[in-house]
């Protein structure tokens, strides 16, 4: 087997044969760094299009709300506050009971 030299891009300690630096502890193989940064991201991707996706009643009322027909914008806003307002109740109600369960 050979012998693999790797120098810590942190502390700059010549390490043998070792993934990770054996003074600092900085992971210093570059196929598993990359391994990791690329599991990271792709984390940090699913979490942020899991929490930014909104419903689509949500989507539908930002559309018809810039709608160049004044009626319709509107009458839309209209709806969209009902929306928000049967939202908050749903969202309340949630609460309590939860509260009450706990």
């Amino acid at each position: 087997m050979s012998d693999i030299y790797r120098k810590c891009p942190n502390c700059g300690t010549l390490n043998l044969n070792s993934d990770y630096c054996k003074e600092c502890g900085t992971l210093i193989n570059t196929v598993l760094r990359r391994k990791q940064e690329r599991k990271q991201r792709l984390e940090k991707k699913a979490i942020a299009t899991k929490s930014q996706r909104p419903n689509k009643i949500t989507l539908f009322f930002e559309r018809v709300r810039e709608h160049p027909n004044v009626f319709i914008r509107y009458t839309a806003r209209f709806f969209y506050s009902i929306w928000i307002v049967v939202l908050a109740i749903g969202s309340f109600l949630a609460f309590i009971i939860g509260y009450i369960a706990a």
